[in-house]
């Protein structure tokens, strides 16, 4: 019983040590809305619970409001002219659309990140900071799919895979093989995977970088 009694002080003194060496990243804490967005007459207000502040951009004249969406950190408002976001402790950012490109009906909302595809490009909004960041197709580059994790995004074309991470600056891309077709593509928190059909390929938050796992040949 003694043993007992002198071990158990020293257990309680190591497991929050121990427990304290354990980084944390940003995207592990406990997630909740933080932004909300509301729309009086051409005035669009955003208000952050976490800095209680209020942010405010007018609407231009004969400017259609297309979507609205907020979650987690961050809000998008897509509009016939330009994406409108604005994350926890900023204000709203825009970002215009170029002449005659067509403007997105809907974009992809999660925790820190969201996405938007137009005919010629992709446009991330990361709500840390980062703003807009955006990314052109070529000429004969059509997009397959596109997820958002609560950190990280992706979009597959016929010629590429486009990763975006909360950290990032820009999209970081990967080409596809000749006659490498898209089978499945996921995103979690930190990481999206596609799955093609030779290779498996993973897209990590916040490194921003691609890891490449070639398949096994089917026989």
């Amino acid at each position: 019983m003694r043993i007992l009694l002198l071990v158990l002080p020293v257990l309680l003194a190591v497991r929050p040590m121990a427990s304290a060496e354990v980084p944390l990243f940003a995207e592990e804490f406990e997630r909740a809305d933080v932004i909300a967005i509301e729309r009086d007459g051409q005035e669009l207000f955003g208000f952050d619970s976490l800095t209680g502040r209020r942010a405010q951009i007018r609407l231009e004249i004969g400017e259609v409001v297309l979507f609205k969406q907020v979650r987690g950190r961050i809000g998008l408002v897509l509009t016939d002219r330009r994406a409108l976001g604005i994350g926890a402790g900023t204000g709203f950012q825009e970002f215009r659309y170029r002449l005659r490109e067509e403007p997105p009906a809907v974009g992809l909302v999660e925790d820190q990140l969201a996405l938007v595809i137009t005919p010629k490009r992709v446009l991330g909004f990361l709500g840390t900071g980062g703003g807009w960041v955006d990314e052109q197709f070529s000429p004969n580059e059509s997009v397959q799919a596109l997820r958002v994790g609560a950190a990280v995004g992706v979009v597959a074309t016929n010629l590429r895979a486009l990763g975006l991470g909360t950290r990032g600056r820009h999209f970081v891309s990967t080409d596809l093989r000749v006659k490498e077709k898209l089978e499945s593509i996921s995103a979690q928190d930190t990481l999206a995977t596609l799955r093609t059909s030779r290779r498996i390929l993973v897209f990590g938050s916040p490194r921003s970088s691609w890891i490449v796992q070639n398949r096994r040949r089917r026989r």
